[in-house]
């Protein structure tokens, strides 16, 4: 399974690199489906779409933990941090790089309006809240604020970006974390002896 390099020895970091390629690429189109199916559902509500949100970022979580387990296995049962680490985080940073390309094509150019169709269903589910006028007013300033804010900058090279690292350093924090729970050292002495 593993490639040999030009001294002879065991490439396990063109083997990491590998399967946190496929992974990135899985996890990617799971996103996809993901921000999809948000902006298509929007009409069943925010919490609903934060519901959806919160399932397949489970689910990317839990590929994550299978890319780990998975080259675990290739190992032999074995894996170091640095191993499990370097292969979640491939995969974090093609997933991510995905899921901002997706994010911004469909925002920028097949459904354009999105934010502004999104933002009237907020303002329906707060009018429909028992919050008094003064209170619903204030909410709905604040966010017209932040989606202004987010609309200005998310659609620039540097809004995206900064997006970029953000979610890579938000998801590269819980692929650490799964990465410190799956590695298994060999051990120093072999315990058949």
């Amino acid at each position: 399974m593993e490639e040999l390099n030009l001294t002879g020895t065991i490439s396990t970091k063109s083997t990491n690199v590998k399967n946190g390629l496929m992974f990135g690429l899985i996890i990617g189109l799971v996103y996809c489906v993901s921000i999809f199916l948000r902006f298509n559902l929007l009409s069943l509500g925010p919490i609903m779409v934060g519901v959806i949100t919160l399932l397949f970022y489970c689910i990317v979580i839990g590929l994550l933990v299978f890319c780990g387990v998975k080259r675990r296995k290739e190992l032999g049962g074995y894996i170091e941090l640095k191993d499990a680490f370097q292969t979640i985080f491939v995969a974090v940073l093609i997933a991510e790089l995905i899921y901002l390309i997706f994010n911004f094509i469909y925002l920028k150019y097949i459904e354009p309006d999105y934010l502004d169709k999104f933002m009237r269903s907020m303002e329906t589910f707060i009018e429909k809240s028992n919050l008094s006028d003064t209170k619903k007013d204030e909410y709905l300033d604040k966010m017209r604020s932040q989606m202004q804010n987010q609309q200005d900058k998310g659609l620039t090279f540097k809004g995206a970006a900064m997006s970029y690292l953000i979610s890579v350093c938000i998801t590269g924090v819980i692929g650490f974390i799964v990465a410190l729970i799956i590695r298994k050292r060999k051990p120093v002495f072999d315990p058949a002896l």
